[in-house]
């Protein structure tokens, strides 16, 4: 991993981690998480999701991938 993209993960980790301090969640006595907190976490994890999905394919998979259909015989 290049460096530019370390430090974008490394960021985006921060910043996932980061809980301001009005953010207070108790776990319900049913041991679910309350839904402000699930739906915190899902914006999370939809952020995290579109960032790697919009990630272009590395070179050297490109390569396999194009390796794997010449011996299989694809064009």
């Amino acid at each position: 991993m290049d460096k530019s993209k370390a430090d974008k993960a490394a960021a985006q980790r921060q910043k996932m981690n980061q809980v301001s301090s009005n953010d207070t969640h108790s776990v319900p006595a049913s041991g679910g998480l309350e839904s402000d907190l699930q739906a915190h976490i899902g914006r999370q994890l939809r952020a995290v999701y579109d960032e790697v999905v919009n990630e272009p394919v590395p070179d050297r998979f490109l390569k396999l991938l194009q390796e794997l259909d010449r011996k299989q015989g694809k064009p």
